[in-house]
């Protein structure tokens, strides 16, 4: 309920006109808007002396501590002169004469005393005059005063005091009074305040501790309003209890002035991961994150990076710092587990070709926790072969792979099984390059094979099961690929070649036109033969191309000088050897030119 206080009062501010006020009044300053870290508390105040306090948080007093997030606001101000009529029931003993009038009746006495029946008041200097089971109490005022002492009525809304004061209209007001309980029992009273019939203040109940004076205060603005009914209201409906005690109701115009303060919580909080087990020869990660951006990260290793690679078991601590400058820590538990064994030594056997008889094995050392899981997988590493052991024989070529589980850790390693004399391919071709129709002899000196598959790159096989020559002709031109494979049962061997084929020569043209080149040339840079250098005779156009001897082209020029310098495109000088050269030219009649042959490279 108290929370709907400080709402009041604050609707109230917007409509005061603070006709109480000179103008001159302090007003207090309760600091800057406020970034807290979590767990930390503010206290804010006041230096200023006013006569009354009201926070937004309920409390009265000059100062409060701050626990929580939240605007938190101070009305603070000052009273001016009372003008309730005996508000300390100094008057006598009556209503009458003390100016008031209740819905309660003056105790007509009983058993218990004065007030043993319910709905019943009087004026008194001690609770326990007017009722056996009362407390002894003294007044709120000086101690030994009157008060007014009640035996609670247990009709909802019973006023227990009442008393009718003029107003100045526009004017801002306090009423507030002091209240207790007078016996020993839980059910206490529900007092509020109310002016013109409208409650101005929360229900207050009084303490369960008898003879403990609390203080209930409302605010209210006289509005157009010449006169304010004011009332103390009884909301219980308890019968048994519900007895209290009322003492120095104060009605008076008020000058308020406030300020507020927004208080916010950095809500940083800091996340180390989730647990991490992870073997000793595998790299574990640890990963910090936070719910707001932060200016860094330390570890308790000294690592000032959000991600770190643990290397010992233990509890690895991250602190996070926000942008607010707050900290928030949280730890992460990290169990390596330790590898005290390796793999030795992976063992193959060869296979013959044809056959199975091939093997792999692994030797390990060190010590194992239970009894190891070995396994291998081949051949290859789309193979659906496994076999559990440290040993796997009868195997044909190809790659196997191992791995050893131990401890939920694993090791892995792999090995090849090669044939025993594998077969060898080896072939040769004259002439390589030539016009159509070109007739190309083919030797194969080939080794440890038993069948020689031969593929000649224009849609022409054959299979020979020696070693003797054969020969192609090519009828027209392109480059052709030829492959050779050699067997021997399921172990194999490929060699290549390629043909270069050209159209005929054209027949001769009526301005001489022709293209001459050198057999060998020396770029060594020492003056002296050291570019291959077509000699051209009408030549207006030239493509000069030069492949290696296996066919693979090295250089190539359209420039009509027709030099090479002995260097690839990338100008990276070639090595010594036999090269191919081919080109195509153009006359000064428009005569075609194509031609190749084989130069020296000599350095």
């Amino acid at each position: 309920m108290r929370k709907t206080l400080p709402f009041i009062i604050f609707l109230m501010l917007y409509s005061f006109s603070y006709s109480q006020c000179n103008g001159n009044e302090p007003v207090p300053n309760l600091g800057n808007d406020t970034i807290l870290c979590m767990g930390q508390t503010l206290s804010i105040g006041t230096p200023i002396n006013y006569d009354f306090y009201q926070w937004s948080t309920g409390s009265t007093n000059d100062s409060i501590t701050v626990t929580s997030p939240g605007m938190y606001t101070l009305n603070g101000g000052y009273i001016g002169s009372n003008l309730v009529l005996h508000g300390d029931f100094q008057g006598g003993t009556t209503a009458a004469a003390n100016n008031f009038i209740s819905d309660y009746i003056p105790g007509t006495g009983g058993s218990w005393g004065l007030l043993s029946n319910g709905g019943q008041f009087a004026i008194s200097t001690s609770p326990s005059l007017t009722h056996s089971n009362f407390i002894s109490c003294g007044d709120h005022t000086t101690g030994n005063g009157n008060m007014f002492v009640a035996n609670g009525a247990w009709t909802p809304n019973t006023t227990a005091w009442s008393q009718t004061v003029s107003v100045t209209p526009g004017t801002d007001y306090i009423f507030s009074f002091w209240g207790m309980n007078v016996v020993n029992n839980p059910n206490v009273s529900l007092l509020q305040l109310y002016v013109n019939g409208v409650p101005i203040s929360d229900t207050m109940a009084t303490s369960v501790t008898p003879c403990n004076w609390t203080r209930l205060s409302g605010l209210w603005n006289s509005g157009g309003a010449t006169q304010a009914i004011l009332k103390i209201v009884n909301h219980s409906t308890v019968a048994s209890g519900n007895d209290f005690a009322i003492d120095d109701i104060y009605f008076a115009p008020v000058c308020m002035v406030s300020d507020s303060i927004l208080v916010t919580y950095d809500p940083i909080q800091v996340n180390a991961g989730t647990d991490v087990t992870f073997c000793e020869n595998s790299i574990g990660s640890l990963m910090a994150s936070a719910n707001v951006p932060v200016s860094n990260y330390v570890w308790n290793t000294g690592n000032q990076n959000s991600v770190i690679q643990p290397t010992n078991s233990g509890v690895y601590t991250v602190t996070g710092a926000s942008l607010n400058g707050c900290f928030d820590s949280d730890d992460v538990n990290v169990t390596i587990i330790p590898m005290n064994w390796d793999i030795d030594t992976v063992l193959s056997g060869s296979t013959d070709c044809g056959l199975n008889n091939g093997y792999v094995s692994v030797v390990t050392n060190g010590t194992f926790v239970g009894t190891p899981i070995y396994t291998w997988t081949g051949p290859g590493t789309n193979s659906t072969n496994t076999i559990n052991a440290s040993v796997w024989t009868d195997l044909p070529v190809g790659w196997y792979y191992c791995s050893i589980l131990s401890n939920g850790c694993y090791r892995y390693d792999s090995i090849q099984v090669l044939p025993n004399n594998p077969p060898n391919a080896s072939i040769n071709g004259n002439p390589l390059i030539g016009t159509y129709p070109l007739v190309v002899d083919f030797s194969n000196s080939s080794t440890n094979g038993t069948t020689y598959d031969w593929y000649f790159g224009n849609g022409n096989s054959t299979q020979t099961t020696d070693l003797s020559n054969v020969n192609q002709t090519y009828d027209t031109s392109g480059v052709y690929q030829v492959m050779m494979v050699v067997s021997s049962g399921n172990c194999t061997d490929t060699a290549y070649l390629t043909v270069i084929v050209n159209e005929p020569p054209i027949p001769p043209i009526t301005v001489p036109v022709s293209i001459e080149a050198p057999n060998v040339f020396t770029p060594n840079q020492d003056g002296d033969n050291d570019v291959f250098i077509l000699k051209l005779e009408n030549i207006m156009e030239l493509e000069l191309t030069i492949s290696n001897r296996w066919g693979i082209e090295v250089f190539k020029s359209n420039a009509v000088t027709g030099v090479w310098d002995g260097k690839d495109n990338r100008g990276v000088e070639l090595s010594e050897g036999v090269y191919f050269y081919s080109y195509r030219a153009k006359g000064m009649q428009n005569e075609v030119l194509n031609g190749s042959g084989f130069v020296h490279l000599v350095r």
